[in-house]
């Protein structure tokens, strides 16, 4: 469970403790006073993608901690014992701050943003990406959101809620769906090179006289590696032979010649030495020094003499380097690439060009191998399809439970399925025989079903209006025609109980230990307010449940009751709103619930009619 929330710095929220217990959570204010910004804080440090314009204007670093005690659902196995949680930690190498390195009882996340648009984030103050403080996020929490009663609306989503139960349902559909993602990854990549090899083949057909003129200019002139700077430098050479001689034979003038000679004088001055040393042995030092350098000079005498001996002034090979340099350089403008690059080019010419004679025997052996794997997702796919509807039906069962829990008794619930329209691409339409009919579909990355939620509002009054149908729509028992898409006949009201009703059902099989709602009460009122407040304290049973509320018919089912509040804070030179959270005894629960009742002002009746609902909510 979530132990302590701390927050610094985000928007009015100048700094903030906020401490949770187990079970139902519930913040009350007045609306502004900062309780979604405590959900947005708690998003923050799940991963979510921050906007650093929440920074308190006087201020340079906002910081959101979340303390998180696994210690006190440890009995709970399903939640912490060999769960995702603790392989998630393990494979981060997050550490552990208990005794006992193995175990997780207790998890510190932080979230530190800085305005100059740098954002830091720690698990037990182990540096960790955003992307894996995200990953490991879903695992802990689940925050609905007001934004989900409009997702409740996209049928697109619908699936994919679908699925969430039926992997808490069939413990063998996960891994079911994870080969069918594996091979459909390996199919779409597999199709991409079979796409790829085709219109290649297409385009060396209209090249191909292209190709082969480009291979024939480059071989024509042959460039090897590193040509250009080997006879650059030649040039250079044979262009400046007169500077050079000149240079050289100075040189030997000065080591060798009739004026200077020093060879000669170093030589002279050795047959000298070599008469000190018979007076004084520390002359043969010197001795050796000189021989040294006397064998060196003789040895770049030799040298400079061999070179100016053999250097040649060769006018024809100055025209044939100045010739083949300009074909170099035709070709490296033409083409806009260096010598190495043009190498490279005349041989994936070559390549492209004998391949050009395999492309059939390539495209033939792709498509063999897609066949088989797209027959394998047929495969999967239809069982994917038979278990989803299989479970669907205890889903509609269970959800149809919670709706007599909250008002919606003579509603019912329907999940309709229909397969995939066909996309005209061969690679992706299958077909296959169900009930006696031939099926045409295609594979999608979910599947070959279409998924989406219907519902009847009421079952007494059956009207005479019929759905569409589909020749490979699943047949379900259900008189369908009383049903409709849920966009087109809920009310908000209505979206938020089914919201609730889903999120119940889900929670029963949930791994996810903690559970936060935004203002699920949106829409109701009255007995069905009860009711939602009800399921929330039911929920808090086997979950950490956080959730804000205007309803103090909801408010009177919370074991530990937050108020956010806004004050004035005044010093020398200047007035800030700041957001105060307060945790409220049972006196002052009272008196909030009788501000939710009476629209802030409290008054005896209300009083009275707060104490009498939270008596009654404690007897539930």
């Amino acid at each position: 469970m979530i132990e302590r929330l701390y927050i610094k710095n985000y928007l009015i929220i100048k700094e903030a403790n906020i401490e949770f217990t187990p079970g139902l959570n519930i913040l009350t204010g007045e609306t502004g006073a900062g309780k979604s910004i405590i959900i947005d804080a708690l998003s923050l440090i799940l991963g979510e993608r921050a906007d650093y314009s929440i920074i308190r204007d006087k201020d340079d670093k906002l910081i959101v901690e979340g303390i998180l005690d696994f210690a006190m659902i440890n009995k709970n196995k399903k939640f912490v014992r060999d769960n995702e949680i603790i392989k998630f930690l393990r494979s981060k190498n997050i550490p552990s701050l208990n005794e006992d390195k193995e175990e997780y009882n207790t998890i510190i996340i932080r979230r530190e943003l800085f305005k100059k648009g740098i954002s830091r984030s720690f698990i037990n103050d182990y540096p960790i990406s955003i992307n894996d403080l995200k990953k490991f996020g879903k695992l802990i929490i689940d925050i609905h959101s007001q934004n989900e009663h409009q997702l409740l609306l996209d049928k697109n989503t619908h699936i994919l809620q679908l699925d969430e139960y039926v992997k808490r349902e069939d413990k063998n559909f996960n891994s079911l769906y994870e080969e069918y993602e594996k091979y459909y990854l390996e199919y779409k990549n597999i199709i991409e090179e079979l796409k790829d090899l085709i219109n290649r083949k297409n385009e060396f057909i209209s090249r191909k006289e292209f190709l082969e003129f480009q291979l024939r200019e480059i071989n024509n002139i042959n460039p090897q590696e590193k040509e250009d700077e080997i006879i650059e430098k030649e040039l250079s050479k044979l262009e400046n032979v007169e500077e050079i001689t000149h240079s050289v034979s100075n040189c030997l003038e000065l080591l060798s010649g009739e004026r200077i000679n020093i060879i000669g004088n170093i030589h002279f001055i050795i047959k000298e030495i070599r008469k000190l040393i018979q007076y004084d042995i520390q002359f043969s030092d010197i001795l050796k020094d000189l021989e040294t350098v006397y064998t060196i000079l003789k040895e770049l005498n030799n040298s400079l003499s061999n070179y100016i001996t053999n250097i040649d002034f060769n006018n024809a090979r100055i025209e044939e380097i100045r010739e083949r340099l300009g074909q170099i350089s035709f070709l490296k403008k033409k083409y806009r690439m260096t010598i190495n690059e043009l190498i490279e080019k005349s041989e994936q010419l070559k390549k492209d060009l004998n391949f050009a004679e395999n492309y059939d025997f390539e495209i033939e052996k792709k498509e063999k191998e897609s066949n088989l794997i797209k027959e394998k997702l047929k495969n999967i796919a239809i069982e994917i399809s038979n278990v989803r509807k299989r479970i669907a039906k205890k889903m509609e069962e269970k959800i149809k439970k919670y709706f007599n829990d909250v008002g919606l008794e003579n509603a019912e619930f329907l999940i309709k399925f229909w397969y995939n329209k066909k996309s005209n691409d061969k690679y992706f339409d299958i077909e296959f025989n169900g009930n006696n009919n031939k099926i045409e579909t295609t594979i999608s990355n979910l599947g070959i079903d279409e998924v989406e939620f219907y519902i009847n509002t009421n079952v007494v009054e059956k009207k005479d209006h019929k759905i569409s149908k589909n020749n490979n729509l699943d047949q379900n028992n259900k008189e369908e025609e009383f049903y409709f898409p849920l966009k087109k006949v809920a009310s908000g009201g209505e979206i938020s109980r089914i919201m609730l009703s889903i999120k119940a059902v889900l929670s029963d099989k949930d791994k996810v230990p903690i559970l936060v709602f935004d203002e699920i009460d949106s829409g109701v009122s009255g007995r069905i307010a009860d009711k939602v407040g009800y399921i929330l304290k039911e929920l808090s049973k086997s979950h950490q449940i956080i959730s804000i509320t205007h309803l103090p018919q909801i408010a009177v089912f919370g074991e530990n009751n937050l108020r956010v509040s806004k004050q004035i804070k005044e010093t020398k030179n200047s007035k800030e709103t700041i957001t105060v959270i307060e945790r409220l005894n049972r006196e002052e629960k009272i008196k909030e619930i009788a501000k939710l009742i009476s629209s802030e002002k409290i008054t005896d009746a209300s009083l009275k009619a707060a104490e009498d609902m939270l008596n009654y909510a404690e007897k539930k």
